[in-house]
C-alpha cells in the first residue's frame, strides 16, 4: 500500500513539474523569442537578473570603455499593430501611425534618452565612430491598443471611450560598438501603457507613451551603470 501511495505521489510531482515547464514556455512572448534568436546568432548571452523582459550581452563586453553615444532615430518603419479583445473597439478601422504620431514618438524617445543618459554628463554625444563610442538603435516592434484610435476614422462624432490602460507597446534596443559594428547588447521589453480606468483619448495615450519611453531609458541607464561597474 505504501509503495502504491509513494508511486502515485511521485507521478503527481512529475505531472506538476511538467505543467510548470509548459506554463513557463507558454509565458515566453514572441518578442522575447525573436530577441533570443537574434542574440544566439550574434553570440550574445542572456542576463538573468534584468529590468527588461530580455537582456542579452556580448561575452567580454567592456561597457565601461564607452563615454559617448551615437543616437539613431527611433525606428517606426515596421510597427505591428495588434488589436486586443475589447468592447471598446467600436469601429473596426485600421489603427495606424500617421506622420504626427511618428514625430511624437521619436521626439519623446530622444527626450527620454537625453534626460536619462546624457543630461548628467555620464555620456556625451558623437557623430562619428570611435573606440569610446556606442551606437544606440531602438525600434518599436508592436503597439496593442485597447480602443479604436482617437481620430475621425476611429471615432466619428463626439464619442468618449474608457479603458483600463491604453494597451501595450513593445520596444527593442540594440547597442553596437560604433567601430566594429558588432552588437554588444540586445534588449527587448513590453510595457503596459497605463493600468487604471480612465478616458482613452489622444491626450492620455500620448502621456502613457511618454512615460513608457522614460521608464525604458531610465532602466537602460541602470543596466548600463551595472554593466559598467558604476
Amino acid at each position: 500500500m505504501k509503495s502504491i501511495v509513494k508511486h502515485t505521489a511521485s507521478r503527481f510531482v512529475l505531472l506538476a513539474l511538467a505543467a510548470s515547464l509548459v506554463a513557463g514556455c507558454s509565458m515566453t512572448k514572441q518578442h522575447e523569442k525573436d530577441a533570443q534568436a537574434k542574440a544566439d546568432k550574434a553570440g550574445l548571452t542572456a542576463v538573468q537578473r534584468t529590468r527588461f523582459d530580455g537582456t542579452f550581452i556580448a561575452s567580454g563586453a567592456q561597457f565601461s570603455q564607452y563615454k559617448k553615444l551615437i543616437v539613431e532615430q527611433l525606428d517606426l518603419s515596421d510597427v505591428k499593430v495588434r488589436k486586443q479583445s475589447s468592447n471598446n473597439l467600436v469601429f473596426d478601422t485600421p489603427w495606424e501611425l500617421n506622420d504626427a504620431d511618428r514625430r511624437y514618438y521619436q521626439e519623446r524617445y530622444t527626450e527620454a534618452l537625453m534626460s536619462n543618459l546624457i543630461a548628467d554628463g555620464t555620456y556625451g554625444t558623437a557623430m562619428q565612430p570611435g573606440a569610446d563610442t556606442l551606437t544606440v538603435s531602438a525600434k518599436v516592434l508592436e503597439i496593442a491598443p485597447l480602443a479604436s484610435k482617437d481620430d475621425m476614422k476611429g471615432r466619428p462624432g463626439n464619442m468618449k471611450v474608457y479603458s483600463e490602460g491604453m494597451g501595450t507597446m513593445t520596444l527593442e534596443i540594440t547597442l553596437y560598438d560604433s567601430v566594429s559594428g558588432k552588437p554588444q547588447a540586445i534588449i527587448t521589453d513590453q510595457r503596459d501603457l497605463g493600468r487604471i480606468w480612465e478616458e482613452n483619448n489622444r491626450v492620455t495615450n500620448n502621456i502613457q507613451v511618454r512615460l513608457a519611453f522614460n521608464q525604458w531609458l531610465a532602466n537602460l541607464r541602470k543596466e548600463l551603470d551595472k554593466a559598467s561597474g558604476r
